[in-house]
């Protein structure tokens, strides 16, 4: 009897001990103090300037990014921004970039561009859009359609505004908050990079077709030394908007802008008559845009902040207790989050997309890019791992955490390779297209290769961004043609191709 009393008396000891020692570790782990955050280079990146909440001022860090004392008189976004829809410039927003621009700085209502054109009575609006598109990407004259063109002229000031703004050398673009959004103002709010406004930028689409249309216009009125004027213009911004730091939306509008700018500047020399001096002008923008700042800088620099932003307002905020167990006081947090977790972990990713947009051919940057996206799917397909015995409860969030969110906020290079890739491809193609015409007319003849017009008309043969190949280049049935990416007959589509005939006197090439 006595050893079954001692037999149970063990047992319930144990059990007693075992419910003690798991509810004393999960009693830890819920009045645990959240880890403060580490502000490193290893987490926030930035350890200065700091917040009034002691975090890191990413807002101000940002800012600090991009030039200084550049004057409103010598500043391109200046002009853009005078021109722009004043609902776009925004009475309800605040411009806290260096060369702060306001809405005094626009020109009168009147001289501001109008975008779309209306379209004339008895034509819907679909139809108005398939002709001005059409109009930006192949010459037409005034009487093919008289309303264009008569819309074009009423634009005239601010279409010149522009222009002309883009011969500026500085550039310095409003970075505009709402007006209710204080920029060191973190928590309870979408985080503050994330509410960044890009008038600017943003108004490239409508300004890009407002001067291809009339750079057109005036190619096909004969007009080649003012067409180039405008497609150079569009040039000129994209080299500005890719230099600076700023969102990959900004390189998105830039890479759109060099592609548009390079079609239209093959147009140009299909369609018009430039001379040796047009023609070198012509190569030294477009190599001007080939030299860009590559797609790493972009990453290193406004999409990291942005990124670091976003986790510390998620994860270090101070007031918002990431819980249900929100009437509980402090730091009865039964979900806090470690928020060093994400960070380091967003940290090790956006370098590891540096590297990849650093490779040096492309094949290289797409096996990287591509290996981190696998990595970061299979991160968010993850299923979260069980607390492991005497482990914090905020270690298993912060996981699972960072895993559902990284894919979120992290951006996805794969797409802007392609678009950088393909953008640089259709500026050598201009570039090589300009050199070969003023081969032709300096000669009175075909060159045999590409090798034929170095170092004259071209420093070195280019290397075709698509294929890390040289350029391609044949004179075959009495054509010469030139090529990026494939060739013509396997996949000319995703590429750029021209083609000519080559005699003495050449008629004009057929861009395609």
């Amino acid at each position: 009897m006595p050893e079954f009393l001692l037999i149970r008396f063990l047992k319930w000891t144990v059990v007693v001990v075992g419910i003690v020692l798991d509810v004393g570790e999960n009693l830890e782990a819920f009045l645990i103090q959240p880890p403060a955050l580490e502000i490193s280079v290893s987490t926030t990146r930035i350890t200065e300037p700091l917040a009034r909440d002691g975090l890191p001022d990413y807002f101000r860090a940002m800012i600090d990014l991009g030039p200084k004392g550049i004057e409103t008189e010598n500043n391109a976004a200046a002009a853009v921004w005078g021109v722009i829809p004043s609902e776009q410039s925004s009475d309800k927003s605040i411009d806290h970039s260096p060369a702060h621009l306001s809405a005094a700085d626009q020109v009168p209502l009147s001289e501001r561009l109008v975008m779309p054109p209306p379209p004339p009575d008895g034509m819907d609006a679909a139809a108005a859009e398939r002709i001005l598109e059409g109009c930006t990407a192949a010459p037409w004259r005034a009487a093919d359609h008289p309303w264009l063109a008569s819309w074009l002229e009423k634009q005239s000031v601010a279409l010149d505004a522009l222009a002309a703004g883009a011969r500026r050398e500085g550039w310095c673009p409003p970075r505009c908050l709402p007006a209710d959004t204080p920029p060191t103002e973190r928590f309870g709010a979408i985080p503050t990079l994330m509410s960044l406004r890009l008038p600017v930028e943003g108004t490239f689409p409508a300004v890009s077709v407002g001067l291809l249309a009339r750079a057109m216009l005036r190619l096909g009125e004969g007009d080649t030394p003012g067409a180039w004027h405008d497609i150079d213009t569009l040039l000129r911004y994209g080299d500005k908007i890719s230099d600076t730091p700023g969102p990959l939306m900004c390189r998105v509008v830039a890479m759109a802008l060099f592609t548009h700018a390079s079609r239209a500047t093959q147009r140009l020399m299909a369609e018009g008559d430039p001379d040796d001096a047009l023609l070198a002008e012509i190569q030294g923008s477009l190599r001007s845009a080939i030299d860009s700042a590559p797609l790493s800088a972009s990453i290193d620099a406004f999409e990291r902040l942005s990124a670091l932003d976003a986790i510390t307002s998620m994860f270090a905020n101070p007031s918002e207790p990431a819980s249900f167990f929100d009437w509980l006081p402090l730091p009865f947090r039964i979900q806090a989050v470690d928020p060093n977790v994400p960070l380091a972990d967003a940290n090790r990713y956006l370098d590891a997309m540096v590297d990849a947009a650093n490779q040096p051919t492309r094949e290289a940057r797409r096996k990287a890019s591509q290996a981190l996206n696998d990595e970061l799917v299979a991160r968010m397909n993850a299923p979260r791992g069980s607390r492991r015995r005497f482990q914090p409860w905020h270690e298993v969030v912060s996981e699972g955490v960072s895993r559902k969110t990284l894919g979120l906020i992290l951006p996805d290079i794969k797409i802007q390779l392609e678009r950088d890739d393909r953008a640089r491809a259709a500026l050598v193609v201009a570039d090589c297209a300009a050199a070969l015409k003023r081969y032709r007319l300096a000669t009175d003849k075909q060159p045999e290769s590409l090798a034929d017009l170095v170092p004259r008309y071209l420093p070195t043969i280019p290397v075709d961004p698509l294929t890390d190949t040289s350029v391609g280049y044949r004179i075959e049935n009495g054509r010469w043609t030139i090529w990026t990416g494939a060739s013509p007959e396997e996949n000319a589509a995703d590429g750029f191709v021209l083609s000519g005939p080559a005699a003495a006197t050449p008629s004009a090439p057929a861009p395609r």
